[in-house]
């Protein structure tokens, strides 16, 4: 595996993928990159849950790979749940707020 973090954060620098075909899993689904020989991406969202929707479109993507991009663990490869997102995930519509 090619280990490739951004020093000020400990991130994936993801400017700086070689070439080739890279999987990342988290809750949500998965995601694929595919970076061919002069760098240039390609992501299939088809398996992440947040683009299943079909009314999102192309400039909704981009916003989609940012927050995945943000939260891939550099150790582990996969991708965190949301923050905001506790242990349950569904709400209870009788609970008094």
């Amino acid at each position: 595996m090619v280990h490739v973090k951004n020093e000020k954060d400990e991130g994936i620098n993801f400017e700086k993928l070689p070439e080739g075909v890279y999987f990342f899993t988290g809750q949500e689904g998965f995601v694929k990159v595919e970076v061919d020989n002069q760098g240039n991406q390609t992501w299939d969202l088809n398996n992440w849950f947040a683009s299943l929707d079909p009314d999102i479109h192309e400039a909704q993507h981009e916003k989609i790979i940012q927050d995945i991009k943000k939260r891939i663990n550099a150790e582990t490869g996969r991708i965190n749940p949301h923050k905001n997102l506790g242990k349950n995930f569904f709400t209870n519509p009788f609970k008094n707020k």
